[in-house]
């Protein structure tokens, strides 16, 4: 991860009635505001693509938005009303410097501003409770699966609760060669670990299984995927938030309902979810934890 790699926006200014004083509240003054993101470049500057980085311009007109919208006494309120608008999965963190030139002051002055910092969603330590989908069709998929459940316990990581092992029909893609049936569980996990930080992990350990990613729905000797983590929604295509394609599988909506029979998924219930799906073909065959 590039720390250092950033995008800063200075000097954008719009009116807003934001003070304490009454006139405050009728007459519209400018603010000033700066921003600088701390954002990992390395995805866009190869791909060209800006949907892997951060679009300033979007950014600017939500700066624009929140000056211009409802009334806050303080530019402290004002300064965090910005940054959570601007907030995006793809900050490291970022830092957000209002100003507010006309303050009525009654003595000389070149300046008064407020300056917040926080790290964003995907890189910030909190504890959460991550959903973590498990898979494997090659090399002796069961112990593969069990061994991975271990590993996620010895990586220092509170685990909750552990679905049975299932037994899964593997979805194709058109003309793709046969594989063999998958083992798939998922597990509940409560960690501070930021979420990149966690993939970074399930990605090393994934390596250490001797994953290969060499075709795209391909068999694999383990699969970690990131289903939900409380709290978090991402749009970034490195970690998307809830999993986009979660509620399609049975093979993850039956184990989660196993170990969660409360859980939901972007609001909709999995039991109502495991409805659409039923015709997928997935065999519980035994426990997840060595039971």
């Amino acid at each position: 991860m590039a720390l250092n790699d950033a995008i800063r926006l200075t000097g954008v200014r719009a009116f807003g009635t934001h003070g304490v004083l009454e006139a405050e509240h009728r007459q519209p003054q400018e603010f000033v505001v700066d921003v600088e993101l701390l954002v990992d470049m390395e995805r866009a500057a190869r791909t060209d693509d800006v949907s892997q980085t951060v679009n300033y311009a979007l950014v600017a007109d939500k700066i624009v938005a929140v000056i211009e919208g409802e009334h806050c006494d303080l530019i402290e309120t004002l300064a965090h009303r910005i940054l959570n608008a601007i907030m995006d999965p793809r900050v490291v963190s970022a830092e957000v410097v209002v100003h507010k030139p006309n303050a009525p002051i009654e003595h000389p002055f070149a300046d008064v501003s407020v300056s917040i910092m926080r790290e964003g969603p995907l890189f910030a330590e909190k504890q959460r409770n991550y959903v973590i989908a498990i898979g494997s069709n090659l090399d002796n998929p069961e112990e593969h699966v069990r061994r991975a459940i271990a590993e996620l316990s010895d990586f220092g990581e509170w685990v909750d609760d552990v679905s049975s092992l299932y037994r899964t029909t593997p979805v194709l893609a058109p003309g793709q060669d046969p594989q063999p049936d998958y083992i798939n569980a998922v597990v509940s996990i409560t960690s501070p670990t930021p979420p990149m930080a966690m993939l970074e992990f399930l990605h090393m350990v994934e390596e250490a299984h001797g994953r290969t990613r060499t075709e795209h729905w391909g068999a694999r000797t383990l699969d970690l995927d990131i289903i939900n983590v409380s709290g978090v929604v991402s749009d970034y295509p490195v970690l998307m938030l809830p999993h986009p394609r979660a509620h399609e599988r049975r093979f993850v909506l039956e184990p989660w309902l196993e170990i969660d029979p409360l859980a939901d998924l972007n609001g909709t219930p999995i039991s109502q979810l495991l409805a659409d799906v039923a015709d997928q073909h997935v065999v519980k065959v035994g426990f997840g934890d060595g039971n």
